[in-house]
């Protein structure tokens, strides 16, 4: 079996998010909820506090991460300044996160899953032209699972600084995704 080049890696990766992309903006961003109900997503995703804790403590990293990418690699001054606000409000975000997993005594790794490293150098290696595309498709889809996830948490979670951690920061998410559409549209 050939090995894939970091040219096929990026399509593949651009596919992916492209079909969950278009998905997304034919929704009002008012519609933009969770695709599961918390019902559903309690099986699917890791709600008890340390999962949470991991899974959303990596969002923040990826986020902050990938944004500080974007703004060495970026062309456009439009997506190089929702990079910066990412990387801001992201540091904000796992500050918070830091002193709700301390109250709840849960311990905070930071580790990115395989999927955001393997985006990661997938956004280092992406062609110029094609760099700003794949940013916001990235962001896109961290911010949809980031979304589904602190959703979740705050309806199904159980009480404590972690839940009222993904209460407070649940709205700021679907506000970036709601921008990250808008840069994409033409």
């Amino acid at each position: 079996m050939t090995p894939m080049t970091p040219k096929l890696t990026l399509a593949i990766i651009l596919l992916t998010w492209s079909t969950a992309a278009y998905a997304q903006e034919s929704q009002p961003a008012q519609q933009l909820t969770p695709a599961t109900t918390p019902g559903q997503a309690a099986t699917t995703l890791a709600l008890d506090p340390a999962g949470f804790a991991r899974e959303a403590a990596a969002a923040n990293a990826f986020e902050i991460l990938s944004s500080e990418v974007a703004l060495r690699r970026g062309q456009s001054p439009e997506v190089k300044a929702f990079a910066q606000t990412m990387i801001n409000d992201h540091r904000r975000a796992q500050m918070d996160l830091q002193n709700a997993a301390k109250s709840d005594n849960v311990s905070l790794p930071e580790d990115l899953s395989m999927e955001q490293k393997q985006t990661l150098l997938a956004l280092e290696q992406a062609e110029v032209s094609q760099f700003d595309s794949a940013y916001l498709s990235a962001q896109m889809k961290a911010h949809d699972q980031a979304i589904q996830l602190l959703g979740s948490y705050s309806v199904d979670g159980p009480p404590g600084g972690l839940k009222t951690y993904a209460t407070a920061h649940y709205p700021a998410l679907r506000t970036h995704m709601v921008r990250a559409q808008s840069l994409t549209s033409p």
